[in-house]
Formats: structure tokens, sequence, C-alpha cells
């Protein structure tokens, strides 16, 4: 009879592993462009004259709009598109866009191109108040370009082809960000790059060497790319006491696209080597690949992909040939354009190997999981191969395709060691190998195949994050005849060097604590750069316009705050602190009321109401929402549609979705889920709570609010999803399980946020956000309340300049200052420092995705936070110990909740005596609850 259960049972599982393999196969109805490149493989490349298609009025493309053309050809082939264009949208973003041809995206990679504008710095450099040299403003260059199809992730370069049958095609233009004016669009042959016969390797013995400092830059395709200052006197210029722009800044110049153009003059005819002192530490034993122009022409097949070496400390470097011989280039008298740009193109095979390696060991780790039951049993002997055949050989044939990678990363670094950038590789083979050595214990370590931060996708994602970044910083080249020399200070001169540079750094230190009572002075609890640019837009905009002159100081630690509030040190006006810290300071008289100012309603308008909740006490509120932390759903679109599932509006609809899910080894992330803390803030566990109707605190500080049948009944909903409907209850990283397509939807915040849109961009077209889903109400309206507080503005009690700190914080929280601040901070450091103003006018025009921007906007209506009162911190804890009791421990909510509501009540008791608002039971003075402000009242 068993052996019969047996039997029945095998077969279920391989009916259900064939229905999930189905959908494995339905998901792969977008082909890459590898594959697309594979159909097509034996049909000719277009050879003839160039096919232009032209625009007498201009073909626009407006915001998330579309546009469609003809182009009609004579012969069935591949050919390049060829686009003429202007960016018309003020954004700094690049135009992204969706191309169909007769209503088919042709490939994966064409659902999300990019068409990049053209930037230059104006102005003379310029220095601050401290006599220390500022980065230029960047400007939009006024002018056609021209670009071919690029797709976001840089793997396929500038090489994107199109195969087109006889006749006539429509292409159609669909804006995802951006809008753009399209002058003409030209069919050109595989040759698109010139390769001129001008190369030598070997140059007359004359002694012409043009020097280009690397930080002066003639043109750039990304407003970010900018020079920086490096105190290392081995680079030029230098100083030993101020800061001057030395050197162009790796941590700008590091994405794949990114393409910088130095102008210079030869005086005379003749042949030329080109050299650069340069740093490359991205990638650690590996070189980053340069795709080298000069005049827009290749000079020689070698500088099309050619790869820079690794080197953490800079080096004079001069290009070669694949023999290892000098490149001369023969170059004309007069002016040329000399340009680099970052490709990946090296790397496409390997990453895409990668990928698809990640993608296989998904499918496996999650029809093992479905074989278990999610469930991992270290007593519980298992043998995978009566339900899947072969597993241990799958596991030796994924290592051995690892090994080949790191035999091909091998040929690429010119080495016979593993490059320390591809470890990662390395160690996941030997995982996979270690794993198939004991099969019988497979069962019971599934867990380190794609679950976890030890498992090995998690090892081959990391890599895949880190070979984003392949940043060289450059410091002078040269196009010279001679042997060029970097520059190498002698060790007197070394010696001297540190000796002022130590000397300096007690006369002068930027941005630290002043001392001038003269002028407001306001502490920053922020990185240096964006202390930069508040002083810069300070001494150009406020102090001109009011005749109040600030001071900015760094403020590394915000409890610093509170020390110096006690030594009689603090500042007049604090930017950037914690949410929950002003409540701290203000019950202990160290704030400024701010409801005391008469505009004080007009400045807190542009915000959340509800933000305004953690820093007040009773009506008096004691800081401004400076940014805000929005939660919103992350959904993956290809997976949901692939399921014919849609985006779910209530938690119910939700977790219903779940048995589906886990049917293919897929889940839903909640917060609470996240790994590396077992404390769960108020943010994660207040949602469903208030979204229930219930509450933490009552109407006295003295009324806890988990007695309330509502509260209880949304901590059971909270608990529920991760007891009943079997929510992942431990994620180590939402961020790679959405992206490898296990978490295909998740409500995370912010963070998540900046992640997924500059970190994934291989699936940057395949998810979207939604408003998170919550609880339907008695009015048949979805209450969807979630929390939103960050960082923000206080003033102190003591400060002499109240007046003046007031029109300082009007001036810094208005619309017009929050916009120019955001732009500014994502024009100088690049797309990933996206500034999340509470400001929600300014918001709306920040530099950002349209369609998202949108959704924050409806989810900020719901925006709600927990009051911060004395002994809160306990209602916190105490929430979080229940939440865990009951999902971890398996406790009854109630008998945990009897239990939490004493321990709350005592440690509020004994907050309110010692701040003097009762003694030996009896209320002293009023303490008075924060003004209820809910927005949907």
């Amino acid at each position: 009879m068993n052996k019969y259960y047996l039997i029945f049972g095998r077969i279920l599982i391989s009916l259900l592993l064939l229905f999930c393999s189905g959908q494995h196969v339905l998901a792969q109805e977008s082909i890459g462009y590898q594959h697309y490149v594979e159909q097509y493989q034996s049909e000719p490349f277009y050879d003839g004259e160039a096919i232009e298609v032209e625009f007498d009025q201009g073909l626009k493309v407006e915001n998330q709009g579309s546009n469609t053309f003809t182009i009609t050809v004579a012969e069935s082939a591949w050919y390049h598109l060829n686009f003429e264009y202007q960016g018309n949208s003020d954004t700094i973003l690049p135009f992204s866009y969706k191309m169909k041809i007769d209503g088919v995206v042709p490939f994966s990679e064409a659902s999300n191109l990019v068409l990049r504008t053209e930037w230059t710095r104006q102005g003379a450099v310029q220095t601050d108040r401290f006599g220390n040299e500022i980065v230029p403003d960047v400007v939009r260059v006024a002018q056609n370009q021209q670009a071919h199809l690029v797709d976001k992730t840089g793997l396929f370069g500038n090489n994107l082809a199109v195969y087109l049958t006889k006749g006539s095609h429509e292409i159609e233009i669909e804006s995802i960000e951006g809008s753009i004016e399209l002058f003409s669009v030209t069919l050109e042959t595989n040759q698109t790059i010139a390769v001129t016969d001008k190369v030598r390797n070997e140059v007359e013995a004359n002694d012409i060497s043009i020097e280009i400092e690397g930080e002066n830059i003639y043109q750039q395709n990304a407003p970010y790319i900018r020079p920086v200052s490096v105190f290392n006197n081995r680079l030029s210029p230098y100083d030993n006491e101020f800061k001057v722009l030395n050197t162009l800044d790796g941590n700008s110049f590091k994405n794949a696209g990114d393409k910088i153009e130095y102008q210079f003059e030869v005086p005379e005819d003749g042949q030329y080597f080109l050299s650069l002192n340069y740093e490359q530490s991205a990638q650690v034993d590996f070189p980053v690949f340069l795709e080298i122009l000069i005049d827009g022409a290749n000079y020689a097949d070698d500088l099309l992909a050619y790869g820079i070496p690794y080197t953490s400390s800079y080096d004079v470097h001069t290009f070669t040939n694949n023999q290892g011989l000098p490149i001369a280039l023969s170059l004309t008298k007069g002016e040329h354009r000399l340009s680099f740009e970052i490709t990946r193109e090296p790397l496409q095979d390997i990453i895409i190997e990668i990928e698809t390696v990640i993608s296989e060991i998904n499918q496996l780790s999650q029809e093992i999981e479905l074989i278990l039951g999610g469930v991992m049993d270290k007593n519980r002997d298992v043998d995978l191969n009566e339900y899947i055949d072969n597993v241990p050989d799958k596991l030796i044939h994924w290592a051995d395709r690892l090994n080949q990678v790191l035999a091909d990363v091998k040929i690429l670094a010119n080495s016979n060691a593993i490059p320390g950038a591809f470890s990662q590789v390395e160690l996941a083979e030997d995982q996979l190998r270690q794993l198939a050595s004991k099969p019988r214990t497979i069962a019971n370590r599934w867990n380190e195949l794609a679950k976890g931060g030890a498992s090995v996708t998690s090892k081959l994602a990391a890599l895949l994050q880190s070979q984003l970044n392949n940043g060289i910083s450059i410091d002078k080249l040269w196009v010279h005849q001679n042997e060029v020399e970097a520059k190498s200070p002698s060790i007197f001169t070394n010696i001297v060097d540190s000796v002022s540079r130590f000397y300096y750094s007690f006369k002068k230190q930027d941005y630290s604590a002043n001392t001038n009572s003269e002028n407001l002075q306001v502490w920053v609890n922020r990185p240096r750069q964006y202390i930069e640019i508040l002083q810069t837009m300070a001494d150009q905009y406020f102090t001109p316009e009011t005749g109040i002159k600030v001071d900015f100081s760094l403020m590394p630690n915000q409890n610093k705050l509170i020390l110096a509030n006690s030594a009689g040190k603090q500042p007049d006006i604090a930017l950037g602190v914690g949410y929950a810290l002003p409540f701290d300071l203000a019950i202990r008289d160290a704030l400024a009321d701010l409801t005391q100012f008469e505009d004080y309603e007009e400045v807190v308008s542009k915000v959340a109401p509800n933000l305004l909740i953690p820093g007040m006490i009773g009506e008096h509120s004691y800081a401004i929402p400076e940014t805000m932390n929005f939660y919103v759903m992350f959904y993956r679109k290809d997976i949901l549609e692939q399921l014919g599932m849609t985006i779910p509006d209530t938690i119910q609809e939700m977790a219903e979705m779940m048995p589906v899910l886990k049917q293919r080894g897929m889940g839903i992330f909640y917060p609470t889920a996240a790994l590396g803390t077992s404390f769960k803030i108020f943010p994660w566990t207040m949602p469903i709570v208030y979204q229930n109707g219930g509450s933490f605190f009552g109407e006295s500080i003295l009324q806890s609010g988990l007695a309330e049948d509502k509260t209880i009944e949304g901590m059971r909903e909270l608990t529920n999803l991760f007891t009943v409907y079997s929510l992942p209850v431990d994620v180590p990283s939402f961020y790679q399980e959405f992206r490898n397509g296990t978490l295909p939807l998740g409500i995370s915040d912010f963070g998540s946020y900046i992640l997924m849109s500059n970190a994934a961009p291989e699936i940057s077209n395949l998810w979207d956000i939604a408003l998170i889903p919550g609880y339907e109400n008695e009015n048949q309206e979805i209450e969807r309340w979630s929390s939103g507080g960050a960082e923000s503005s206080i003033m102190f009690e003591a400060s002499k300049q109240k007046d003046n700190a007031w029109e300082f914080l009007k001036w810094w929280h208005s619309k017009d200052v929050q916009l120019q601040f955001g732009t500014t901070l994502q024009t100088y450091y690049g797309q990933e420092y996206m500034w999340n103003t509470a400001n929600l006018e300014a918001f709306a025009e920040l530099p950002w995705s349209s369609q998202h921007k949108e959704t924050i906007l409806m989810q900020s209506e719901w925006i709600m936070e927990v009051p911060r009162v004395l002994g809160g911190y306990m209602v916190e804890r105490e929430v979080s110990r229940l939440y865990t009791s009951v999902v971890v421990d398996g406790d009854n909510l109630r008998k945990s909740n009897d239990l939490s509501i004493k321990r709350i009540d005592r440690e509020i008791l004994k907050k309110l005596e010692e701040f003097g608002f009762m003694r030996d039971g009896e209320w002293i003075k009023e303490y008075q609850m924060p003004a209820d402000l809910n927005i949907k009242d």
C-alpha cells in the first residue's frame, strides 16, 4: 500500500512541476536580444547605401506619449537605426523609450532604450567661502545629436540592430520618460564606425607632448559626470591647503554608456601615442572597458573595447595593441576630439550566462521547496532523486558553466589567476560542488541554493550588482611623441606635504562647528556633498535676499544635539534629524514651538499633515518634515501578466494570491520580514492596525490602544499574513528576490525604490509601483494607511536669532528651493541621489519617473504616523515583541497582548513621574497628546 502511495505522490508532484515548468516557459515569451539574433543569424546584414527617413516638421514624442513613422526597405536584412534628435524636456534624465516594429516589441531590451543628451560645464571655476574650488554648473548642449539603439543595461553597446523583411514597416516610439523631437532616422550598414588606416607602432623621435587635464571635459553625455578635488601631490594641479579640482571623479564616470569628450590641438602633422594618468579600483584585478574614438572615428580595432587595467593608485598607462606595442595614431595639424565611453560589451556573454544560471537555480529551488512544502527539516531524510531527476548532475553542470565563466574572465583579464572582482563566482562554484558531493543532504540544505544571503544565487546576484560599477578617475592625458612620466614627488616633498596637511587640519576645518555668533548656525545631519550644495545655494540666493548670513556645519551624529544642548552650545537650527528625535528634545524644553510664527500654517501646508504628528506635543509643533519615507507596493508586471493576476487592492486580495504564488515557489514581501533586525518598528507594524481602525494610543497617555478590540483585530490580521497565509517571515534582501522574481510583489519604502530604479537595469521596464493594499471601511473606501516619517528640521529654544532662523526655515522648505536642491543633487551626483522632499508641490516636479511620482503622491494622502509620547519606545518595543511571539513562537495573541499592556503602563507611569507630570500616582500637571491631524476625518 505504501508503495502505491509513493507512486501516486510522485505522479502528483510531477504534474505540479510540469505545470510550474509550463509557467516558466511562458515567462520566456519576451526574448532577449541574444535569442533574437539567433533566430535570424543566417540572414545577411544590409550593405547598401544608407536609407534616410527625414521628418520635415520634426517628429515629436511627448512625455509618456508615442508617435509612429514608416520605413520601407528593398531587401530583407539586418539594419542599424541611427536617430538624429534633440531632447525637448527640462528633466535631467535621459529620454527612455520603448520601440515597437509593426506593433510588436522585437526583443526585451527594446522595451527600455535610451537616448542621451550632451552637456557641458559653463563658466570659470569659482571658489567657495573657504577658498576651495567648486564644480561649475552643467548645461544642456542645444544641438542636434545622433545615436543608435542603446539599451539601458549597456551590455550590447551601440550594436543593437533589427531584422526587417522586404517592404514597409511601422516603427512606434513610445516614451517611458521624457520628450524628444526626431529629425531623421537612418538605416545603416554594419560598419557604423570608420576604422582608419592611420595606425603605426612607432613614431619619429620628436618632443611634442600635448597635455590635457582629466577634469577639463569639453562635453559629456550625462550631467552627473564631474571633476573632483583629491589631496594627492602626484596629481595636478595640487594645493595642500585648499581643494582644487584636479581629477575626473571615478564615482561619477562609472556607468555603461557614460561618455566624456576632450578637445585638443595638434601643432603639426605626425604620429602620436596616447597615454593617461588614472586610477581604476572599481574592478579588482580586472579591466574596465572603454570605447575610444578620435573625431568620431575608431583609429584602431584595439580601441573599440579597450581594457583599462586595475590599479588602486594613480598610474600612467600608454595605450597598446593586442601584441603589447604602443599604438601610434596619425593626426593632422589642428583641433581634434577624443572621447571615452564606458562599455560592458566584452562582458555580454559572461553576464547573460550568470543570469541564466541564476534563473535555472531558482527554478530548481522552487521545485525542491514545492516537494518539501517550504519546510527544511534537518531530521528528515529525503532523496530528491525520487522526485527530480539528476539533481547532483544539475549542480555539477552549473558548477562547470561557472568554471567556464571564470576561464573566460581570465582571458579578458589577461591573467592566470581569478580576478578578485569575480571571486563570488568561484565561491558559488565551490558551493555547488559541495552540495553535489553529498546528494542526501541537499533536501536539508536547499536554502543554500537560492534562499538567504549566503546562497549561490545571492553570491552571483552580488557579483552582477558589483559589475555595474566601472568607475575610472583620470588626472591627465597626453597625446605625445616622447616618453611621459607621472608626477613623482621626492621623499622630502612628501614629508613637507604631510606636515603641511597636518598643520592645516588644525587651522581650518570646512563645515566643522562654527563659532561666529553673528551668523545663523545650522547643523546638518547629512553627507558633506549635501552641505556644499546647501552652502552654495544659501550664499547665492538666501543671503542676498534677506541679508542673513548662514554657516552650515557637518553633524556626523544627531545625538550630538542632546549633548550640545546640555552644554549650551547648540546651533540655531538643525536639519536632517530623524523624525523621532524632535520629541525627545521638545519634552526637555530644548526646542522652539514653531506655531508661534504667524505663517507657520502656510509653511507646513505643503506637506502631508500627519507627518507633523511625531514632532508635536498637544497643539504645539516643534519640527517641520524635510523628507518623507514613502511606502508603496512594488510588483513585477511581467510575472503578474504571465500568471493572469492583477494588482491586489486589499490585504485580503493580496493574501489570496499566496497559494498560487506558493505553488511556484514565489511569495509576497511585507516589511516585517526584513532580515537583519528582530525589532519591528512602527512603520512596519502600524499600517494594518490603523487600516482596521485601531491605534496604539487612546485619547489619554494612560489609555493603551492595545486594549481596544480594533487594535487587537489589526494585530491579528497582521500576524495571520504569516501564520495562516504563509508570507515569508525572514527575507534577506527584498531587492535581490524581487530582481530574480521569487518575490514578485512586496510593500517597501524609499530605500527599495532607489535600488530598483538605479541598481536593477535588467528589469527596469518589468516592474512598477502601486498604492499599498488596505482594508475597506464602512463607507466602501479602502484605507491604505502607511508610514512616511523620515528627517525633519528643528529650531532651538536657546537661539538668539529666532526670527532669522524662521526666515531660513521658510526659505529652505519652500517649493522652489526644495526643487532646486533635489534637481542639483541629482545633476551633480547622479540619478541615485534622489531627494525625497516632504514638500509635495516640489516633489511633483522632481526629475523622477512621472508615473511613479503620481502614485507616490496618491499614497501620500494616506500617510499616518504614530504619536511620540513619554515611554512611547516601550509601546514600539512591546508591539514588536507581540508580533514575534505570535508569528515565531506561536503564542496566543490575547494572552501575550495582556502582558504587553502591563509592561507599557508601568513604563509610561515611570516616565510621567520622571518628567514631573505625576507624583505617587497623582497628576500634577496635564500631559497633552498630539492634536488629531487625521486628514481623512
